[in-house]
């Protein structure tokens, strides 16, 4: 157990092998910028994984801001006995609040603009979570006309619409005419507008009361579906098999995360792709100190040589260049960690610095589905490239350690 002790003397030396001499400043700028290059790398990868955790947690509850945590829907394209199937879901006491709901493609236009959109009925007595969204105006609970609509900020603006306009929607969901088959058309008030974060929303969703829709492709009674919102929306997937359970055979049921489990999974996988590819950053740094150390070793033959004539031992000479790898990769590690944690956590606010003073936008909500670049540290992440760096780096020292353990003190003092 002693021999595998570091000894103060070793440690004496290997601070002082990675002080430069006059003569040897080369070698030793060598040395530190390999402990540099360590440090960029962990603090890359720090920040790069830190943007994309945030990035997917942001899209994330931006998606779910407006979308239900578990879909319900019957065996054909509307169902009608929805009041039951109501009435059943709202008793699990996991589920915080279920409404039905009603959505179709349709063609907003006005004026001469026009957009295709997703139009969805709402129960609005139901939808407290998209209220909190609205920030002009507001659904009119009163007996009038159930004609209304709330629109993404972002529609609102390309259409050139305001409060109290009448923006014409029309559905595919045609009767029949003697012409044939013709698309229903209606002119809705504008009476709110939303901001919900997510440009995919803000530009094509259309809200209005579940009467509107029904009125408008005259379904009677019938509705797309329900729309269950849990207490946890991270058991949806275990909740599917208890919605299923309480329901006819032929309900269909979906949760948030097989719903999305494509765009999530690309997700994940570039986020693994870009640590790979960052992570050799710090392998080229590493391959540096294994370089920067032979050379360390080569030129400190004749110390190496008189510790070995006085009695140093193989072990103690490999402990003496192990310190000295370790030395670099443990600060190179530790200042990359503290310098890539403090650029994470104030990254949104250099950013708005680096925007206000350059006028550029880094992310732009019509290209990516967030205006902003959001940061959120995963301890699980950091620990594990805190450790693999050090790892790597004490792995680096074994070759130069062998090497200098191997000077032969005879050749090496014979002309000194």
């Amino acid at each position: 157990m002693k021999q595998l002790l570091f000894q103060p003397h070793e440690w004496m030396l290997a601070r002082r092998y990675l002080r430069s001499r006059r003569s040897e400043r080369f070698v030793s700028l060598i040395s530190w910028s390999s402990g540099i290059g360590i440090a960029i790398g962990v603090m890359t990868l720090i920040v790069v994984l830190s943007v994309m955790n945030g990035a997917a947690a942001e899209i994330r509850d931006k998606m779910l801001g407006f979308s239900s945590h578990i879909d319900v829907q019957g065996p054909g394209d509307t169902l009608g006995d929805w009041r039951g199937w109501l009435t059943t879901l709202e008793a699990l006491p996991e589920v915080k609040r279920a409404a039905p709901y009603i959505q179709g493609q349709v063609l907003a236009s006005y004026g001469s603009r026009a957009y295709g959109a997703l139009l969805k009925g709402v129960d609005v007595a139901r939808s407290d979570d998209i209220a909190q969204h609205i920030i002009r105006g507001r659904f009119v609970d009163d007996e009038g006309s159930p004609f209304q609509v709330v629109m993404g900020k972002t529609l609102v603006r390309k259409l050139g619409l305001d409060l109290g306009d009448q923006v014409r929607l029309m559905s595919p969901s045609g009767g029949i005419s003697p012409s044939g088959a013709a698309p229903r058309m209606r002119g809705f008030e504008l009476v709110g507008i939303f901001d919900s974060g997510f440009h995919e929303y803000d530009v094509g969703v259309i809200l209005t009361p579940l009467a509107a829709v029904q009125k408008l492709n005259r379904m009677g009674d019938a509705v797309s579906g329900i729309e269950l919102f849990l207490h946890d929306r991270e058991i949806a997937g275990q909740m599917t098999s208890r919605v299923k359970a309480v329901l006819p055979p032929n309900a269909w049921v979906v949760d948030w995360q097989r719903r999305n489990r494509a765009f999530f999974n690309a997700l994940k996988t570039e986020r693994l792709a870009m640590g790979v590819i960052l992570s050799l950053i710090i392998m080229v740094a590493v391959f540096n100190m294994v370089a920067s150390l032979v050379m360390v070793v080569m030129e400190r033959r004749k110390e190496i040589a008189i510790l070995k004539t006085i009695g140093a031992s193989r072990i103690s000479v490999m402990r003496i260049v192990m310190l000295m790898g370790t030395m670099l990769s443990g600060i190179g590690t530790l200042a990359g960690a503290l310098l890539g944690l403090l650029l994470a956590w104030k990254l949104d606010v250099l950013l708005a610095w680096i925007e206000t003073l350059t006028g550029a936008q880094f992310m732009s909500g019509e290209v990516y589905f967030i205006d902003h670049i959001p940061s959120k540290v995963d301890p699980v992440s950091v620990t594990v490239i805190v450790t693999i760096s050090l790892i790597m780096g004490i792995a680096a020292t074994l070759y130069p350690a062998w090497r200098a353990a191997s000077v032969p003190p005879a050749e090496a003092l014979r002309y000194e």
